[in-house]
């Protein structure tokens, strides 16, 4: 059955229900639009990314979500630390650094709670929610995306129509495959492997919510992110080649570099693995294109770069606010061209290339935090901010000017996008 809609039945359609589509759904309610958030699984599901930083404060606050992270059970993360393979000792980055008070603090999450957390948001603000929902085609119209074709649990078929359609299916980028438009980032081949134990060491104090990164002689590094209830999440990125240079499969490559990594290996030691390994063979991605008429990408629909500094839910939730408010202002305007839905675009991605730099920079062999903190020490809360968030519409340039000295800059992502 084909049931079709002559006139729009919602404002927007959101593509994913994850934290950047809950994000655009709740803003968007909020402003009066009726919105309509299409998930092709059921939660609390499973997902990667654990790891908030603290510039998602202000989205917390804005969503309505502070009150509920404030009383949750997660671990407070006020810190990262950079760990030599050779030893555990290092002086962290903490955020108090370069933020005061309450803003200076954020979260450890386990997902399958938070996305819910963030989904129930949506629909409490109003917004329409429909799991066990696979949208297969994007509806174009001279070049305007102007609905959705969807098939239920059930294989029910159906199109339904809508002014916007938000794209925030993850790494399955719809509206990116739709038109081919998804490419890989330039020196940045990297794959990820990693599971959760139970009983692993646990710091004390300011530190014992803090993101350790355990850095390997050829180049990768494992995070160790610690959870509730005495779980901890940990995964090693590396390139292909090196993690799987004795076969291609997860469990011999990622017990091998556990062993390789002696902090890493004592910290686990009386630990349980209670999870079953996961991985990705190719991480990093952009859409060429991430905006056009009627339509928008957000959060990891429209690329992702790296795990290494955390930046995956803060951009998740920052582009689905900014996005949001453009939506608004394109409704409003009855004016849902790509000039106007994407006002937003210029000022992320210009944050999202001081991260890539300083992603670039920690792969590159002549560069550590150590060495960069000694010989640019006036930069070290400008390494906070990235560390942080707060690089959206900041001038960065004396960071990137001092890591250029450092580390050969990479070809911006612009001329990927």
């Amino acid at each position: 059955m084909i049931s079709q809609y002559s006139n729009p039945e919602f404002d927007v359609i959101v593509i994913g229900g994850g934290p950047a589509g809950a994000a655009v759904a709740t803003l968007l309610e909020s402003k009066g639009h009726h919105c309509l958030v299409l998930e092709s699984s059921t939660f609390p599901r499973y997902h990667i990314g654990e790891s908030l930083i603290p510039h998602t404060h202000g989205t917390f606050d804005r969503l309505g979500l502070l009150p509920q992270m404030q009383k949750s059970h997660f671990p407070v993360k006020q810190s990262v630390r950079f760990v030599q393979s050779a030893t555990s000792r290092s002086t962290p980055f903490y955020f108090s650094d370069t933020i005061q008070g309450e803003q200076s603090r954020t979260w450890q999450v386990e997902r399958s709670e938070f996305d819910k957390i963030c989904i129930d948001n949506a629909r409490a603000a109003g917004a329409k929610v429909r799991m066990q929902t696979r949208v297969r085609h994007v509806l174009f119209e001279d070049d305007r995306a102007v609905g959705v074709r969807v098939e239920d649990d059930n294989g029910e078929i159906e199109e339904i129509n809508a002014r916007v359609i938000v794209d925030a299916s993850g790494r399955s980028t719809v509206i990116g495959r739709q038109l081919a438009l998804k490419v890989d980032v330039p020196g940045l081949n990297k794959a990820s492997i990693w599971t959760y134990y139970r009983g692993g060491h646990r710091n004390s104090g300011i530190d014992a919510g803090e993101t350790t990164i355990f850095m390997l002689p050829e180049g990768g590094w494992f995070w160790y992110i610690p959870l509730p209830n005495e779980e901890v999440s940990v995964g090693v990125v590396a390139s292909p080649d090196y993690l799987f240079r004795d076969g291609p499969q997860f469990e011999a490559a990622f017990t091998r570099e556990v062993s390789l990594c002696k902090p890493l290996s004592e910290w686990l030691s009386s630990a349980e693995q209670i999870d079953e390994l996961r991985g990705i063979r190719k991480l990093a991605y952009l859409n060429q294109q991430v905006v056009g008429d009627g339509w928008v990408m957000v959060g990891d629909a429209a690329g992702f770069l790296d795990p290494i500094y955390s930046s995956g839910l803060f951009l998740a939730l920052a582009s689905g606010e900014l996005a949001a408010g453009c939506i608004d202002d394109a409704l409003k305007a009855n004016d849902v061209s790509a000039a106007r839905l994407g006002a937003f675009v210029k000022p992320l991605w210009e944050g999202v290339e001081v991260i890539h730099r300083l992603i670039r920079a920690f792969y590159d062999p002549a560069f550590s935090f150590a060495k960069f903190a000694m010989e640019y020490p006036e930069q070290r809360s400008a390494i906070i901010d990235c560390l942080v968030g707060d690089v959206v519409g900041k001038d960065m340039s004396s960071l990137l000017k001092a890591l250029a000295e450092m580390s050969p800059p990479p070809p911006p992502l612009h001329e990927v996008v």
